[in-house]
């Protein structure tokens, strides 16, 4: 089972690996619990539900406290195992931390998926799991396969930067910084998108879902924008089935103050 919208890559990797791929939907709660027990109830040969459940991507939706325990329990009563994609963890901006489905009392079924590309930087390609040690010492073997040696030197300058404080440090000052960008997304979408757009501000991460009224013209949006030099992805590369969907994803990280003001601010020019 995956999310829709969801994270197509992974789709794709799951289908290569010779997987059915199970579509359940969401709202403003996260995924949806109901359609997971109603799918589990009708086909008896699931294995895994993949999910990014602390800032959903695409929609940015932070999976909530009851559907999470909800979640642990149709784990346990099914054997179901959840793979856990949590990308970027660590940028969240509330007063209370919100830890990791897979850390959950009683949670015996899980891969944990992380990375670094985005706390260190995008060409920092290190990630890591944590799960079943059967299943990580599987997935080291079929890692082996594609890289036999890695990139020894800079695994061994992260663990430098991990024990001796750095990266604490720069995950302090980048969240800070992510919460101002993603504030001024917010206020810049207030200001130029209010009669064309809507942003639930999300509570962490490196992204907004901005949601168009009815009668939006998505697809020419996408191509004015190109041709502007401004490049989105269109939402129908979230939707499982490709659908079309009357939404956008902003990512507000590498941008600069002046050029997401500029990106929006053109945004609604184009669509008046």
């Amino acid at each position: 089972m995956v999310e829709d919208p969801g994270y197509r890559p992974a789709w794709e990797v799951f289908t290569q690996a010779g997987a059915r791929l199970l579509p359940v939907a969401l709202d403003g709660e996260g995924i949806s619990v109901a359609v997971v027990e109603r799918l589990l109830k009708r086909h008896k040969r699931i294995k895994a539900l993949y999910l990014t459940p602390h800032h959903q991507y695409p929609t940015t939706v932070t999976l909530s406290l009851q559907r999470r325990l909800a979640l642990v329990a149709l784990s346990q009563q099914y054997g179901l195992t959840i793979i856990e994609d949590d990308y970027d963890n660590e940028f969240h901006f509330g007063y209370r931390p919100v830890l990791p489905l897979s850390s959950f009392a009683g949670m015996e079924r899980y891969l944990y998926i992380g990375t670094l590309s985005k706390i260190v930087a995008p060409a920092l390609r290190i990630g890591y799991l944590a799960g079943d040690p059967r299943l990580v010492a599987r997935a080291g073997v079929l890692r082996k396969l594609i890289d036999v040696q890695g990139d020894n030197i800079m695994e061994q300058a992260v663990q430098q930067l991990i024990q001796d404080g750095t990266l604490r440090k720069h995950l302090r000052k980048a969240t800070a910084y992510y919460q101002s960008r993603r504030d001024l997304c917010g206020t810049l979408i207030a200001h130029y998108l209010e009669d064309i757009a809507t942003c639930t501000l999300p509570e962490g991460g490196l992204a907004c879902w901005l949601q168009f009224r009815e009668g939006i013209d998505m697809s020419s949006l996408h191509k004015r924008l190109l041709n502007k030099g401004v490049s989105v992805i269109p939402a129908s590369r979230f939707d499982f089935r490709g659908r079309y969907i009357p939404a956008m994803r902003l990512g507000y990280g590498s941008l600069a103050a002046a050029d997401l003001e500029e990106g929006i601010r053109m945004m609604a020019r184009l669509v008046r």
